[in-house]
Order: structure tokens, then C-alpha cells, then sequence
């Protein structure tokens, strides 16, 4: 997989299919648009949150970008919470954070402190599992997800179960989560979804295209759709496809078709949020509907 990938880096990036151009919506409800790759920001009524920004053209100079970001970070005028999953450096791109407003606060997981530097952020919360934070009626919480740690390749020997989260975003009656990067574990998800009324779950479904759950640190889009099941979540944004040449399907677009026929056959292709690179949706005004999680 590596030498496919490094045989890529000079493929030319294509376009983003659409471009993210009022990135702050008046008066949604809850809204979503993807940049591509984990880059998704969303919306809660007047709050926008960021999820590991990441706007470079190439990881570490080793993956190089099939398209390009659907977000110009220009565009932003205010984030209220920019959400680091784990530090690994197409989640916690150090350039591209640069480019975000800083009025907000920066979430990382524990075990990330020291490898933060000092972006002048209006705040910064290290968080370990099920820890929270309350600002101005935004309620986030680190909630366990299933990776691995590390940015400079020893450096994970010490950084067992630590350096990589999920998020519980909370406000005004409206929940997301947003995954990061994750393998399937049996019990984690399920308490989750015990745990809260998901009304829209982000989860990656890559790298890899295959229906069946997938490894210790990656789901495939059939572990995607089993973790969407076990949170309860009313909707699904898939992430993590379609963007990076890591060399596990020749097509970096497989995934997102087979997620389009498993969500098919299971009867739930209108809450399967299938947006492009560059898209904007709103999911819906106002409050959620009092039905929808899934048994």
C-alpha cells in the first residue's frame, strides 16, 4: 500500500466536484458540509464546529490528495470549536489549523498536549474519555472510539489508549458524533448510543471498500454501517473516502458506492447524508423529529 501510494504523489489533484461558499448558514437547524477526507464542518443552529481540518495537498509528503479540499478556510469568519481526533498528520495538520479562525476553542485527546503548539486558539481542552466541556450551552464530550496513537512512528510504543477520540457535540437539543478514525468494537458503540440521542453520526468508511466490518483501526462502510446502527443515530455522513490515494482500492471511490448499497438494501438511503467533496446540506430546521433512532 505504501508503494502504491508514494507512486501517486505527482497524479494530478482534480478539482473538488462543488466548492463550500456560505460555509455560515442563518438559521439551520443543523447543517453539514465536507471538505473532504475528515474535514467536515457542521453546524447547530448559530455554533459551527470544525473536525480534524485539513486543507494540504499531500500527508507528510508521502499520500498525496486525489481531489482537492471542497472548503476554502479563508471563507470562515468564526469557529466555535475545532474538534481534533487523533495526531496523526492528515487529522492534526498543523498548517492547515493555522488557516482556521481562532475565536474558538481546540479540542484534543488526552496524551496530544505535547504535541500542540501554540496556535493562539481562544482556549484548549485536553480530554480524556468521557470527560466534557460547557461553554455557552455547547456541550462536548471525548467519547472512546477504537485506533492507534502517535505521530513520529515511536513514538506510539508509549502512547497506548491514549491520543485518539471521538466527540458527543450537544446543543439546544440537537447531538453529533463525530468518529474520527475507528475500528468496531462491540461494546463501545453500543453504550454510546445508550448513552445519547444521536441525531446525526460521522463516520469514516475508509480506507477500503469491503462489506465486512473491517480491521482494529479502520471500519470498512459494512463496519460503518454496524456502528450507525449500534449509536441509534437518525443520520449518517459517511467520511474518510474519496479524498486520499492510500492505496487499498484502486478507486478511492469504492467505498462510498458500496455504503450507497448497503444503505440501499437495508431500507435507509434517505439518511444516508451522500455528500460530495464541496457540499453543503441542510439536515434539517429547527428541532429534531421525536423518531427516528434505529434498534
Amino acid at each position: 500500500m505504501f508503494v502504491r501510494s508514494l507512486s501517486r504523489l505527482n497524479s494530478t489533484i482534480e478539482p473538488a466536484p462543488r466548492t463550500i461558499t456560505t460555509p455560515l448558514l442563518t438559521g439551520p437547524g443543523l447543517a453539514v458540509a465536507w471538505s473532504g477526507h475528515a474535514t467536515v464542518l457542521f453546524q447547530i443552529h448559530d455554533k459551527v464546529f470544525v473536525t480534524d481540518p485539513f486543507f494540504s495537498n499531500a500527508v507528510a509528503m508521502v499520500v498525496r490528495r486525489y481531489v482537492a479540499p471542497g472548503l476554502d478556510p479563508d471563507s470562515l469568519t468564526s469557529v466555535d470549536a475545532t474538534l481534533i481526533s487523533h495526531i496523526h498528520f492528515d487529522h492534526f495538520s498543523y498548517g492547515s489549523l493555522d488557516r482556521l479562525p481562532k475565536n474558538g476553542a481546540l479540542f484534543v485527546p488526552e496524551g496530544a498536549l505535547p504535541y500542540t503548539p501554540e496556535f493562539g486558539f481562544a482556549s484548549l481542552h485536553e480530554l480524556s474519555a468521557w470527560e466534557s466541556v460547557e461553554h455557552e450551552g455547547v456541550r462536548i464530550t471525548a467519547v472512546p472510539v477504537q485506533h492507534f496513537s502517535g505521530r513520529y512512528g515511536i513514538d506510539g510504543a508509549w502512547m497506548r489508549n491514549i491520543g485518539y477520540t471521538g466527540y458527543i457535540v450537544e446543543y439546544e437539543g440537537i447531538c453529533v458524533f463525530y468518529g474520527g478514525d475507528t475500528g468496531y468494537d462491540p461494546a463501545t458503540f453500543k453504550e454510546i448510543g445508550r448513552k445519547y440521542s444521536i441525531d446525526l453520526a460521522i463516520i469514516p468508511i475508509g480506507p477500503g471498500s469491503s462489506r465486512e466490518i473491517g480491521g482494529r483501526i479502520h471500519v470498512h462502510p459494512g463496519g460503518a454501517m454496524t456502528i450507525f446502527r449500534e449509536l441509534r443515530a437518525r443520520y449518517l455522513l459517511p467520511m474518510h473516502h474519496s479524498t486520499m490515494y492510500y492505496g487499498s482500492d484502486d478507486d478511492p471511490r469504492a467505498s462510498i458506492t458500496t455504503i450507497r448499497q448497503l444503505a440501499a438494501e437495508s431500507g435507509i438511503s434517505d439518511r444516508l447524508l451522500d455528500l460530495e467533496v464541496g457540499e453543503q446540506r441542510i439536515v434539517f430546521r429547527g428541532r429534531p423529529l421525536p423518531a427516528g433512532g434505529q434498534e
